[in-house]
């Protein structure tokens, strides 16, 4: 589940970003640096880098007392200096954890971390965790092969109070902890990283000084072994002052380099002989301190198993102009190493948790934090989706639907005006057909009426019943239905034709012609008829 989810945060990491970048912070006796590391191919940037003084000396065995000065001091420092990052790992000495390494029978990496989430089994291996009453226990594997049923593996352990001290010192500056490294790791994942391929085949040692510890870090490809030094405290409290000696030759000083150089010679065969180290090309000295030239000098005229070089981190680096600004200015660069060691890791979000030859950190909540920030790539990711979705389907609405939209819309209401213009125009020719069937009744009612009066009928019809040769000069028509009609005729026949004409309509009752007269002056007859006008019912 946990692969899974990276390789899927690293697959969306174009889209939902997301960075691993922290500002590495490590305390100095006096002093605190931070710095900001970019590691890219072969060529390690320094973008930011640089210390400023602590209002007095930082003891690490009591850090709960001095978490408010420290917190100030980064926080002020943060502000100044513009860094950006809030994801911010911190440096812890190494006498506050415990580094074993433990062969083991071949092991999965599934098994081993089952495994490893009950102390007792790390309890069983190294009898020294038990004795703690709440042990914080971290673990790396250098070899895993099944061919050799070997798995090797570096374990830290220390009270969970103490380290949590830590991370508390990283919140109270308002920086989120997401790694909490051990030096002598700083150190030797810097060492492997900044080497070439060729150098990286070889066992290389780190001579660290740090305050009143001097502890010998060897390391392989495969193997990583830490040895504290056991310098007596007068040796100890000469070498913190050796830096203000003028002259550190003559028969004392080497006497005190004979006896350091001594204890290095005998830690070295150790690792040689026991711990099947092969010869160290070179031993890189790192002083965290501000001047360190007296020290190498009287270890170099003493050591003589392996070369000693004071180690100058910043040498193939590329560091931004307010970082040479600063490098000029400090005489013993070596103290910076851990911190630009621990600038090189990554919280491990997207996969890769940085350069370098292991990756232990003593943080609890190392594995709850990645898989947070690889479900907030996820969320935002599903976020960006979104609102690209949203962003085409707004476009493609706005340009290709809605105006086909707004057109059918505009063309849908002139069809609808177009409707309601045909419905009104319907209802009025409804009222008109409604009103033209009241008029149609009447004119029945009336025709009807017309029909049953006979005074209409004989008045209509009248006209067609004059035969030729006849012309009607007068109509009267009594009150009580007696029709009298004159006229003149061409000749007696015709009048005759006339009244049978008035019989056969039967609109008359006994139609009845007078004698026709002949006129004086022409050859015209004068007639009169008589008729009742017939009354229907």
């Amino acid at each position: 589940m946990a692969r899974s989810l990276t390789t899927f945060a690293s697959f969306l990491r174009p889209i939902g970003k997301g960075s691993d970048e922290l500002v590495a912070v490590k305390l100095h006796a006096n002093a605190v640096t931070l710095a900001e590391v970019r590691h890219k191919s072969n060529v390690i940037n320094i973008d930011q880098l640089g210390s400023v003084a602590l209002p007095r000396r930082f003891d690490p065995q009591n850090i709960a007392r001095q978490q408010d000065m420290i917190g100030d001091v980064i926080r002020t420092f943060r502000d100044q200096a513009g860094v950006a990052a809030r994801d911010a790992g911190i440096v812890i000495p190494g006498s506050l954890v415990s580094l074993r390494q433990l062969n083991l029978p071949f092991m999965t990496p599934a098994e081993l971390a089952k495994e490893a989430e009950d102390s007792s089994f790390w309890i069983e291996l190294e009898p020294d965790i038990g004795k703690l009453e709440d042990p914080q226990i971290s673990y790396t594997t250098l070899v895993s092969s099944e061919n050799d049923d070997l798995t090797r593996v570096v374990v830290a352990f220390a009270e969970r109070a103490n380290i949590t001290q830590w991370s508390d010192l990283l919140l109270n500056a308002h920086l989120n902890p997401v790694v909490v490294e051990l030096e002598p790791v700083a150190l030797a994942n810097y060492l492997y990283t900044a080497m070439s391929p060729a150098d990286r085949q070889q066992s290389q040692a780190i001579l660290h000084v740090s305050g009143d510890r001097m502890e010998l870090i060897a390391f392989t490809s495969q193997r990583f072994h830490v040895l504290k030094l056991e310098i007596s405290e007068f040796d100890q409290v000469l070498l913190s002052e050796i830096e203000d000696v003028p002259d550190t030759t003559g028969e004392f000083w080497d006497e005190v380099g004979g006896r350091i150089a001594n204890t290095m010679k005998q830690a070295v065969l150790f690792l040689q002989e026991e711990q099947d180290f092969p010869p160290f090309p070179t031993v890189h000295v790192v002083v965290d301190a501000l001047r360190a030239q007296n020290f190498i000098q009287l270890i170099d005229r003493h050591f003589s198993l392996a070369p000693v070089r004071l180690w100058d981190p910043i040498e193939d680096t590329e560091m931004a102009p307010q970082v040479q600004t600063l490098m000029s200015q400090v005489a013993n660069r070596s103290g910076f190493t851990s911190a630009l060691g621990l600038g090189l890791r990554r919280l491990g979000t997207f996969g890769s948790d940085g350069t370098g030859i292991m990756q232990l950190s003593m943080l609890p909540q190392g594995d709850t934090l990645r898989r947070n920030r690889q479900l907030g790539v996820i969320s935002r990711t599903m976020v960006m989706v979104w609102l690209v979705t949203l962003m085409l389907m707004t476009a493609w609405t706005g340009l290709g639907v809605l105006p086909s939209f707004l057109k059918s819309q505009s063309e849908s209401r002139g069809f609808d005006s177009l409707q309601a213009e045909a419905v009104a125009a319907q209802s009025r020719i409804k009222s008109i057909n409604d009103k033209v069937g009241e008029l149609d009744t009447e004119l029945n009612n009336l025709n009807i009426v017309s029909t049953q009066r006979g005074k209409t009928m004989i008045m209509d019809t009248l006209p067609d019943l004059v035969p030729e040769g006849v012309e009607l000069s007068s109509y009267t028509l009594s009150e009580g239905n007696q029709l009298t009609l004159t006229g003149a005729a061409t000749n007696p026949s015709v009048v005759q034709l006339f009244v049978s004409e008035l019989a056969n309509s039967g609109l008359v009752d006994a139609p009845t012609p007078d004698e026709p007269i002949l006129r004086e002056t022409a050859n015209i007859y004068d007639f009169k008829i008589t008729a009742t006008v017939r009354q229907e019912s």
